[in-house]
């Protein structure tokens, strides 16, 4: 084997450097830079989970005070009654008091039974009502408590299309609420 020039060692030499410099940065600077940057957005997430939670713990008296308030409210938001079809006829009878009261005509009112979640009573009611009539029984079934909650209504104009002017309307509506068994207040 003939001795290598000047030049080959130095390239040689250059060549080892390098691959010394290589698994210098790639073995030992860049794990560690990345460990680094890897623990500085972990110290920042913690930071901002800390910062989140104290926001929700400062929350706390606020949602134990709404919790209070919901508790004396709740009669507003559920027919109190000692059964279940005792809450269902009572809402049976809002609806045609309702009905009645708006100058409306009710048809049927029936309880729904297959699709009522539990703790929940449904109401399906045909009604003949005036424009100005549907109206004002939405109006009061939003603001009047028990609270409930309207899950269909359907309206019929046909009398209307045939006769040129206003007529009553066929509605169907299905209204549900929940139930909080007891005594009523």
């Amino acid at each position: 084997m003939r001795p290598l020039a000047q030049r080959e060692r130095r390239l040689i030499a250059l060549g080892v450097l390098f691959a010394l410099v290589a698994v210098v940065v790639l073995g030992i600077i860049v794990p560690l830079v990345g460990g680094m940057a890897e623990r500085a957005i972990a110290r920042s997430e913690l930071v901002a989970t800390y910062v989140r939670n104290q926001r929700v713990l400062a929350g706390i008296p606020v949602w134990r005070a709404q919790a209070v308030e919901q508790k004396s409210n709740g009669e507003k938001f559920a027919i109190v009654a000692p059964t279940e079809a005792l809450a269902a006829e009572m809402l049976k009878q809002r609806i045609n008091r309702m009905t009645g009261e708006e100058g409306g005509a009710v048809q049927t009112i029936s309880e729904i039974q297959g699709d009522a979640p539990e703790g929940w009573v449904r109401v399906r009611a045909d009604l003949q009502l005036t424009m100005g009539q549907l109206y004002k029984s939405l109006a009061r079934l939003e603001s009047e408590a028990p609270y409930v909650v309207v899950g269909y209504l359907s309206v019929a104009a046909d009398r209307a299309s045939k006769t040129g002017h206003a007529a009553p309307m066929d509605v169907r509506i299905e209204v549900s609420a929940p139930v909080r068994l007891g005594q009523p207040a």
